[in-house]
């Protein structure tokens, strides 16, 4: 008497029947191309597999229990599922499900640009930085491998192809600019889909620079008033007593002195998005800038509160990221030798 297994065949000589338990997924388009795991028992190296009765390829056994395989093309409807060890079968009936085409076209549900550094901002990207670009698209008729995605921007370099890329960012752009990227996905019936998103170019170390040494040129003109040397200052919570504390700073400087000359050297600018402190205090913010300053001034007044000569120290000025823009933070010197009383913090 022959003994049975389940899903599978009488045993025989030789040794055992593989079975068939499970296959995940369990349907996929008639075009073939769908990965899938088998769970069964007695699977061994050179198992053949079947799908509806055609050969499936990229068989891989993992382990006496579970194969992966790759469907082929079949007609839509349940297929039986058969697994092979040297002359002996396994079945499991009606185990996955060709799918008819739908005629429907890939659908692009999102597309996100994100740099390597940590926080760094989505849709950001520095001059000559390479971004990575990440597709999600749906489409029930085609095999994710088996989509064609042609990529496409105004500016800078695609290196790959897929739904994840590189893009490296454009060197020579007039900053900051606006770049989109744009995508194309079609299917193998040949319905398409388009999308795109935009990512900020920025040159931050120039950018930044150039916002701390005007806000300190700015300084530097006794008859600019402290509403003029803020502008460019965040209004937003993250930033707002840092703001307000620079005003009132100001106000006392311009009530007590007069800058007569004055030297803003470069600015040495680092961007860290948040992810480490600035080296000073305040020391919250994306970027942080050093700037060597001298003033020279006289006083306005009597009051004793001010003493007249020269300020000479590192300006430590923050700024942040915020609505696709960089704006400073706050502003602290740190003199060389004793600070001059009442004259800038």
């Amino acid at each position: 008497m022959m003994m049975l297994r389940c899903g599978g065949s009488p045993a025989g000589p030789g040794g055992p029947t593989p079975a068939v338990y499970t296959v995940t997924p369990s349907a996929g388009p008639f075009i073939g191309g769908t990965r899938v795991t088998i769970s069964g028992a007695n699977f061994a190296a050179g198992a053949a597999v079947t799908i509806g009765g055609v050969a499936a390829t990229e068989v891989v056994v993992e382990s006496a229990s579970s194969i992966s395989a790759k469907t082929g093309p079949a007609v839509p409807g349940p297929a039986d599922v058969a697994v092979t060890v040297e002359g002996r079968t396994g079945a499991l009936p009606g185990a996955f499900t060709y799918l008819a085409v739908s005629g429907e076209p890939p659908a692009i549900t999102s597309i996100v640009a994100r740099g390597t550094r940590p926080n760094e901002p989505r849709s950001f990207a520095d001059t000559g930085e390479e971004v990575t670009v990440v597709a999600t698209v749906a489409d029930s008729d085609t095999p994710a491998e088996q989509l064609v995605f042609l990529w496409t921007s105004d500016a800078g370099v695609f290196t790959e192809t897929g739904a994840s890329v590189k893009w490296r960012a454009p060197s020579d752009v007039a900053i900051p600019a606006t770049v989109t990227l744009s995508l194309s996905v079609a299917d193998h019936t040949g319905n398409t889909a388009t999308g795109s998103t935009t990512v900020k170019v920025h040159d931050s170390v120039k950018e930044v620079g150039d916002l701390a040494r005007e806000f300190l040129l700015d300084f530097s003109d006794s008859e600019k008033s402290p509403a003029v040397v803020v502008r460019n200052f965040s209004k937003s919570p993250r930033c707002e007593k840092e703001r307000d504390d620079e005003f009132s700073q100001i106000e006392e400087n311009r009530r007590l002195y007069r800058i007569r000359s004055s030297s803003i050297g470069p600015a040495n600018v680092s961007v860290w998005f948040g992810s480490r402190p600035c080296s000073y205090v305040p020391r919250d913010g994306d970027a942080c800038a050093a700037i060597p300053a001298t003033w020279d001034s006289v006083c306005r007044t009597a009051d004793p509160a001010c003493i007249p000569g020269r300020s000479e120290g590192i300006d430590h000025v923050t700024a942040v990221y915020e609505d696709t823009q960089w704006r400073l933070c706050a502003s602290y010197f740190q003199p060389r030798g004793p600070a001059r009383p009442s004259f800038i913090r």
